[in-house]
């Protein structure tokens, strides 16, 4: 790959890894149509992208993330959530989501081909349509239970499967568990944190086995422009959750999704 290649491949990382149309599964998209098969071997790219969008998620939190660090509460309003319990509620969710990761190696197949991501993008679509219009709750970070974060949990770990949002998943089951649109936002976006460093700590075997040459240049190019991308995905998507108006993410995903059962990558040669 060259710059271009990684320039893009930034940018598309920071954008979807946050805007609830999967980040997996517009790589897959773009891996197969536009013959970038290197990215799939060089987890040490896919690392440092992961990195840049967890930099985005710090940087757009780090009042919460400070008010962890200095013993307070979390939150906004009437109903923060006191800082040992709310941690305790993100391992409970991580605990949860923990229970795909058996199944990695059977589940990597499914990004091989774009076959699998149109049909898990078509039922993202369904959900980002439905799901918001069942519930619209009020509830702040306090009224969590553990009940709460281990459903929050499972939402999550639905997000392996390339089409299917990580982000979506865990803000619908939010706002499906009556939390507010913006603390559904804040607990899913910190709860990234640990989920995207325990993903780069899963990756590290197979960089040490694949001896991967180091591309300064092009890989910090895609770094920096991950970082921007979500800097910018991260407040959009907050304020789309707050209007309601998850349906224009919806379109774009059955769009896609239908789209690729008609245009495939062979056509591109």
């Amino acid at each position: 790959m060259d710059y271009g290649d990684f320039a893009l491949l930034g940018i598309i990382q920071g954008l979807t890894e946050f805007l609830p149309v999967s980040s997996s599964g517009h790589l897959v998209i773009f891996q197969n149509f536009m013959g970038f098969h290197e990215a799939t071997e060089n987890v040490t790219f896919d690392i440092f992208l992961h990195l840049a969008t967890l930099l985005a998620v710090v940087f757009v939190y780090r009042r919460d993330l400070w008010n962890i660090l200095a013993g307070k509460t979390v939150g906004e309003g009437e109903e923060p959530i006191p800082k040992w319990r709310f941690i305790l509620f993100i391992a409970i969710s991580i605990l949860v989501t923990g229970i795909a990761y058996p199944f990695k190696d059977s589940l990597e197949t499914l990004f091989e081909n774009v076959n699998g991501v149109r049909i898990f993008l078509l039922i993202n679509a369904v959900a980002l349509a439905v799901l918001p219009l069942m519930r619209r709750g009020t509830m702040g970070l306090g009224r969590m239970t553990w009940m709460h974060a281990a459903a929050i949990g499972l939402a999550q770990a639905f997000g392996v499967f390339p089409g299917i949002s990580r982000s979506g998943s865990t803000i619908l089951a939010g706002l499906l568990l009556g939390l507010s649109p913006r603390e559904a936002c804040r607990y899913s976006f910190l709860l990234s944190i640990p989920t995207i460093l325990i993903a780069a700590v899963v990756q590290v075997p197979d960089v040490m086995d694949a001896g991967i040459t180091f591309a300064a240049g092009p890989m910090i190019t895609g770094f920096v422009l991950a970082l921007a991308a979500g800097l910018v995905a991260i407040p959009l998507l907050v304020g789309v959750v707050e209007k309601g108006k998850l349906w224009g993410f919806s379109i774009y995903c059955a769009l896609v999704g239908a789209g690729l059962f008609f245009i495939t990558p062979e056509m591109f040669g």
